[in-house]
């Protein structure tokens, strides 16, 4: 099972490599090229020029990546779009495997079942393989995570903070990582990465200026009503806007979902999680299920993320009770497999559009386990 899932992936990434466009990788190669001429990112003309001499495909959104992420992929434009978008390539996998290997090395003693379903959910993990032809930054934040989680479970608190300080600048979202380590008892790491963070955007503002930032904030705003009416955002808030209808004001349905998935992790993550102990690696865990639930924006692609904990639950000794069991299967196939009904118009939005929720619900089942997992490892240690 193992040989024929490893030589479908690697069929995968040769063909990935001859044929896609990588079209994210060509957003971030086209902004960051845009820095490296001293353009403005927010000016369409610029952008303009920037798309005729490159000629490539690009997906067509502005900068609304943080703006040091711009920075960090100077080194790419020093290649041709072509060379760069297949070392990118080539980059993940080896943060792909360096993930893998951080997992292992904190399981005692690997189950050799453990580790082939392991094995078997990555290669066939169709967030992954979305990811990878897209050119997506996902697979480079999956191993910041990994790192932060290895750094809190070898007691290296810099990995820790380097890592959640960088990942903020990849995807704001996963800023909330640094309130996570705070909220389970990790105080003083929390603060080091909010300050690297910060030293992070006062780069930026340095090289790209107040006005791109305040660009980049105002298109935040003024973006969030299409990104939650979009059929591909998987979020709970998106989710509930196409069940309201379009008409139905944006503002208030995201603060509404937001402050009761707040409260509802609040109560379930506990206020202190010891560095090497499951109580942690279950709160990890768990956090990277609520930054996706509480994020404005889930496709797809960004359910790699969730390899993390899927890991950790198939690497773990197996469940005791058979539901458990039966719902860790169930959220796999629900997370992993390849099916849309994206392209039916008439699911996109009213009751018809709960068809659309397989993924949230993957992720639902997902944050059930973890949450089952969590209470078991704190009776153990009491």
């Amino acid at each position: 099972v193992i040989f024929f899932s490893g030589f479908s992936y690697l069929h995968d990434l040769i063909k990935v490599s001859l044929e896609s466009p990588f079209i994210d990788f060509a957003h971030y190669y086209t902004y960051a090229t845009v820095v490296a001429q001293g353009q403005d990112l927010f000016d369409p003309e610029a952008v303009a020029r920037v798309d005729a001499s490159l000629q490539i495909r690009r997906a067509l959104s502005a900068a609304n990546y943080p703006p040091l992420f711009y920075l960090l992929m100077q080194p790419w434009v020093l290649l041709p779009f072509r060379p760069a978008a297949l070392a990118w390539l080539f980059f993940n996998q080896l943060c792909l495997m360096g993930a893998l290997v951080l997992c292992f090395r904190h399981v005692p003693v690997p189950s050799p079942v453990g580790a082939a379903v392991t094995l078997f959910v990555v290669l066939n993990y169709q967030p992954l393989k979305e990811t990878i032809a897209l050119g997506q930054a996902n697979i480079l934040l999956l191993f910041l995570v990994t790192l932060a989680w290895h750094g809190l479970r070898a007691q290296r608190s810099w990995l820790t903070v380097g890592s959640v300080a960088l990942t903020m600048h990849i995807k704001a979202q996963f800023g909330l990582l640094i309130p996570l380590l705070w909220w389970i008892g990790h105080r003083s790491i929390a603060a080091r990465a909010l300050i690297v963070a910060s030293a992070g955007v006062g780069i930026s503002l340095t090289v790209l200026g107040l006005p791109h930032h305040l660009q980049y904030l105002q298109y935040l705003q003024t973006s969030m009503d299409s990104l939650l009416s979009w059929a591909a955002n998987l979020s709970p808030a998106a989710t509930v806007r196409r069940l309201v209808g379009a008409r139905a004001n944006t503002g208030p349905i995201l603060i509404v979902c937001d402050a009761l998935l707040l409260l509802f992790f609040a109560r379930i993550l506990p206020r202190t999680a010891p560095a090497v102990s499951s109580v942690m690696q279950w709160s990890w865990g768990l956090g990277l299920s609520a930054i996706l639930l509480l994020s404005p924006l889930t496709e797809e692609h960004h359910l790699v993320l969730l390899l993390l904990p899927l890991t950790l639950l198939t690497m773990s000794e197996p469940a005791s009770n058979p539901a458990d069991l039966i719902l860790l299967v169930l959220a796999v196939l629900l997370l992993g497999s390849r099916y849309s009904f994206e392209q039916f118009s008439a699911l996109h939005a009213g009751w018809p559009s709960l068809l659309m929720t397989a993924k949230l619900l993957g992720i639902a089942i997902l944050t059930w386990l973890l949450i089952r997992r969590l209470r078991q490892a704190e009776r153990a240690e009491l």
